[in-house]
């Protein structure tokens, strides 16, 4: 049987319906609220799914270093699924965008977006079962075509959220062309995807925990890699004496998210050394201008990473660490809804299941 096959059953087989919908509902919110951010600023041609991620606030799967929501998201509501056939189009979608995401690994991430890459995947399942098509011929074709330079990501352009609107595109249309046929091998052939750009494929189908209910949502002013050093930073803060700030970040945050000296408000919102200064400081890393500030300026350059297993601060004696950000309650993300957008109501029912908050 093809791993596209067998990826696709393990995907449905995890669908279970009440925590689709409880954590369907949470993860659509969290979508909803990011996409309202961000098509307030985006340009013209600019599709939903990249407005959700444009302001760099849309959801993260750790294990799998991937962003579901904006990509699934986008296609279910495309598509115009609703009840149990919308829960349960998306918990698939990110049960395939996380598995595959995270069997491409680190070989992988080295050239190509995982986002975009598995995402596309991921998105063609959705929609397939959205538009009550064939999810295995839907994949067959995305596994296919995905793709997604890392250079988007390494430039820091905005060329990484259109990696998110091609993706949903790309998805919607494999899932309408399911009456071809479609490539059966793209994953394990030897010139297929894993052979082509890396990646494990015995972590395919390895025992998970729901995609959907293990996806985190963003709470703090800062890009995704920092969101539990700013809550280490602030078990410690405070104005710390002269000297070096001792900082372990994991070696992915090390890469991407590394500037000692950010120039703009976008080289801050990239920086664990501005985010861990203006924590201590007791200020929001996400403040716009911040970068500027004396006071933050000169604590962000005495702040010194280094590679750990966790994210570790480390000030005047006095150490925190975290391995993961806090998890958001129901009020923490209407609390985010209403941060980022003041002026519109947040579509409360989505946090309730069966007359209950989630």
């Amino acid at each position: 049987e093809p791993l596209t096959e067998r990826l696709v059953a393990v995907a449905l087989d995890a669908c279970d319906p009440q925590t689709a919908r409880a954590a369907g509902g949470r993860a659509l919110f969290d979508h909803l609220a990011c996409r309202t951010a961000g098509r307030r600023v985006a340009p013209a041609g600019v599709g939903d799914a990249a407005a959700a991620a444009l302001l760099d606030r849309d959801d993260l799967h750790w294990p799998s270093l991937t962003h579901p929501g904006a990509i699934v998201w986008t296609v279910v509501l495309a598509t115009g699924a609703e009840g149990d056939e919308r829960w349960r189009a998306a918990a698939a979608g990110y049960e395939v965008t996380a598995r595959l995401g995270r069997a491409l690994g680190p070989d992988h991430r080295r050239h190509w977006h995982a986002t975009a890459t598995a995402g596309t995947v991921g998105g063609a399942v959705a929609a397939a079962l959205g538009l009550g098509a064939d999810p295995v011929a839907a994949a067959g074709h995305a596994i296919s075509v995905a793709g997604g330079s890392i250079v988007a990501l390494l430039e820091r352009s905005g060329t990484r959220a259109l990696h998110r609107d091609h993706a949903a595109q790309t998805a919607i249309r494999c899932a309408r062309a399911t009456a071809l046929p479609a490539t059966r091998l793209g994953l394990e052939h030897p010139r297929g995807l894993f052979a082509a750009t890396g990646g494990d494929p015995d972590l395919l189908l390895a025992p998970a925990p729901p995609a959907i209910a293990e996806t985190t949502f963003r709470r703090h002013g800062t890009n995704g890699f920092c969101q539990a050093l700013v809550e280490a930073a602030a078990e410690v803060a405070g104005p710390p004496p002269g000297g070096p700030v001792d900082v372990e970040v994991p070696e992915a945050v090390l890469a991407l998210a590394s500037d000692p000296r950010p120039r703009d408000d976008e080289a801050a919102w990239w920086s664990a050394e501005h985010a861990v200064a203006a924590t201590l400081l007791g200020r929001d890393p996400g403040e716009p201008g911040l970068h500027a500030d004396p006071d933050v300026a000169a604590l962000t350059g005495r702040v010194r990473l280094r590679a750990g297993p966790v994210a570790r601060v480390t000030v005047d004696g006095r150490t925190a660490e975290r391995a993961e950000a806090a998890p958001l309650a129901d009020d923490d993300l209407v609390a985010k809804w209403r941060r980022l957008n003041p002026d519109d109501p947040p579509p409360v029912h989505l946090l309730e299941t069966e007359g209950e908050r989630a």
